[in-house]
């Protein structure tokens, strides 16, 4: 059987792409991206430098000191992986910047869902080489950046504990319910948030500041219109922490329905916001841990990166644009 010849690039001629690759990510599936990332970036004229990450912060410190000269950077790993070369990125200026493309070897992989980014590895590799480059909003907490989610109390820990296989094999209502059982294990801390020059007191079960169409599983935005990744806003979304059943009840009609419209559940869009909390909580950024004080200051870097997203016939019903919103 015959083989077409292997293209000829002249020295000089060649595009850089850089693979950073996390080799514990998914149980070591993520290794098994290595060789058919690096065949196909070599078969579209790259010159590709490939690294393993081995402790927390290499994908950062990778991603700063490599990416200046290159065109493309591919990340193997899970969300936390792909937090930490966000991070490495936003250090360079943004005009030299790489694209960035997204092959999500993760248990969870939430980010690559709100991408609309396909299960299949091979499809994966082609989108993160052949996609659309499309610029999304980052997150800033404190001075540190993030993808697309900060969140602190109820839902948070179960969410990232649980791979997505078993939330699949648990049913919605059956996770939600887990989640639900997680607010009684959490003290209501008093917080003051200040979103939009208003001030908002109260205690809190749970509170997050995403750039997702959904959040830890059980918020979703897309059954009232669509999310856009870069139009400078965040969605928040507040939550009180219930005094009774009854209240408790009106909390899971509204995140089983989607309709957040009741008194306890408090939906907003912002391009900044301000917790100051009566005691420190920890904060979940993009699957990972993060210890913060009394005070969180959360900023929109609007259209901060370039990321490969899938082409249109590949979206399906994915969409980027906001239509119809109801808060």
């Amino acid at each position: 059987m015959e083989t077409e010849p292997a293209t000829e690039y002249r020295r000089g001629t060649r595009r850089k792409a850089l693979l950073i690759v996390n080799p514990k990510s998914g149980n070591t599936r993520s290794l098994n991206v290595i060789a058919p990332a690096i065949e196909a970036l070599s078969r579209d004229g790259y010159e590709t430098m490939a690294f393993t990450t081995t402790c927390r912060g290499d994908a950062t410190r990778i991603a700063a000191e490599y990416c200046r000269d290159c065109e493309l950077l591919v990340c193997s790993g899970g969300d936390g992986t792909m937090n930490e070369v966000i991070r490495g990125v936003m250090q360079v200026e943004k005009e030299d910047r790489p694209v960035l493309g997204y092959i999500p070897t993760g248990s969870t992989n939430d980010f690559g869902t709100a991408l609309g980014l396909s299960k299949r590895v091979d499809v994966q590799i082609d989108t993160a080489l052949h996609g659309i480059p499309t610029e999304i909003d980052v997150g800033c907490f404190n001075g540190r950046h993030y993808a697309y989610l900060a969140s602190f109390g109820a839902f948070t820990d179960i969410s990232y504990s649980t791979s997505q296989e078993a939330k699949n094999a648990l049913g919605f209502l059956a996770y939600l319910g887990s989640g639900m059982n997680s607010i009684a294990n959490i003290r209501p801390n008093h917080t003051n948030v200040i979103i939009n020059g208003e001030m908002i007191s109260g205690d809190f079960a749970f509170a997050s500041v995403s750039n997702t169409p959904s959040v830890v599983g059980v918020i979703n935005y897309t059954k009232r219109g669509t999310v856009d990744l870069n139009d400078g806003l965040f969605e928040v979304m507040l939550i009180d922490y219930p005094d009774t059943a009854v209240e408790l009840g009106w909390i899971a009609h509204g995140l089983s329905t989607s309709d957040f419209s009741n008194e306890y559940m408090h939906r907003y869009e912002c391009s900044e916001v301000r917790f100051i909390l009566d005691e420190p909580v920890n904060w979940i950024l993009d699957g990972e841990l993060v210890e913060a004080g009394h005070e969180v200051f959360i900023e929109n870097i609007h259209s901060a990166i370039k990321i490969m997203l899938p082409k249109p016939e590949r979206r399906g019903i994915m969409q980027f644009q906001r239509r119809n919103i109801q808060l």
